[in-house]
């Protein structure tokens, strides 16, 4: 697990070992002085084990200044950011944001924009429940790209990574993983190009097994016997299936996904599966020419999805939330086979 960051001043000093609420203090604390980063002390045990003059980000002779020195500008509408200045100038440094004794934020500014950022939050026993990372592209030429991960009682509980791609080469991407206690996944939201977020775990230091999403499918049993997954493509869907990763799942939910009719077929040879749900959006109101595209659809769809019904134990469903699909574009004569 990441080691808690915390003040240097918030620890108590006995015979030169650093405690925390009467216990030795375990990660790194943090000695601004002035304003100013000082020094960064590794801490075991209670003992200072190393130092350095940078927290995150290798310093290179940049100024290492408290967030609260910079003035925030208007917000910039071309940027969708908002640009910081220091002592009348864009800033060019490192800044450190602290709350309630504790680093929760450091800032790589170039320029005034802040092109790094990394966040932790403790959750007051001294572990860290969520990490943030953002990389911002500045020259808007290549991407952005985000980080989010989050415990609970030290188990990993949520990770999201996002790419938002400027070259218009259509690699944005986002993946959502959610886990159980089991540290299986139960919930995936896939959107868009896998491939340019998969790497899951942006450092070395958070506890992690893994660090793309490779490396999860490389795990046996790694998703929930109760599974939901959003917004895949029909080629990763496939290779699951392929790969045998889905065999033990009882209960699936599949929405708004893009994933081809004849795939649904193949569900047929999953072993355990018991339920199928799925959800798609609901018919369009306003754009005609739209809703007639999404009937025609809804109708291969729950053709699809009978004929996968009556070849195999799988009950599903079929609906928006509200309309029963099923009902609404199956021709009358399958309806009355419905049970």
């Amino acid at each position: 697990m990441m080691k808690v960051r915390i003040e240097l001043n918030q620890l108590e000093k006995r015979s030169n070992y650093y405690f925390y609420n009467d216990t030795p203090f375990n990660g790194e604390a943090y000695d601004h002085r002035d304003n100013q980063l000082y020094q960064v002390y590794e801490i075991t045990d209670g003992i200072i084990t190393g130092s350095r003059d940078y927290g995150v980000f290798e310093a290179n002779g940049m100024i290492k200044v408290d967030y609260e020195l910079l003035h925030s500008g208007d917000f910039d509408y071309e940027m969708n950011d908002i640009r910081y200045s220091y002592q009348g100038k864009p800033f060019t440094g490192l800044c450190y944001q602290y709350s309630f004794g504790f680093v929760q934020v450091e800032h790589l500014c170039i320029d005034g924009w802040f092109v790094k950022t990394i966040g932790y939050y403790p959750d007051g026993t001294g572990r860290i429940k969520r990490y943030e990372e953002k990389q911002i592209d500045i020259t808007e030429t290549t991407g952005d790209r985000e980080w989010l991960l989050e415990w609970e009682n030290n188990v990993c509980k949520r990770i999201e990574s996002r790419y938002l791609d400027y070259a218009e080469t259509d690699h944005s991407g986002n993946i959502k993983l959610y886990f159980n206690d089991q540290k299986q996944i139960s919930r995936a939201i896939i959107e868009d190009d896998y491939v340019y977020v998969s790497l899951l775990v942006p450092r070395d230091d958070l506890g992690l097994d893994f660090k793309t999403f490779d490396d999860l499918l490389a795990k046996q049993d790694i998703f929930a016997d109760n599974l939901s997954i959003w917004s895949i493509e029909d080629s990763l869907f496939n290779q699951l299936l392929d790969r045998g990763l889905l065999n033990q799942i009882t209960q699936l939910e599949l929405s708004y996904t893009n994933i081809e009719y004849s795939t649904f077929a193949r569900l047929a040879q999953l072993p355990s599966l018991q339920t199928l749900k799925c959800k798609e959006s609901s018919v369009y109101k306003i754009d005609l020419v739209a809703a007639e595209k999404q009937k025609q659809q809804y109708q291969a769809q729950a053709l699809a999805l009978f004929a996968l019904q009556q070849n195999s134990n799988i009950k599903i469903t079929f609906n928006d939330g509200r309309i029963d699909y099923f009902q609404e574009f199956l021709p009358d004569d399958l309806k009355q086979q419905l049970t």
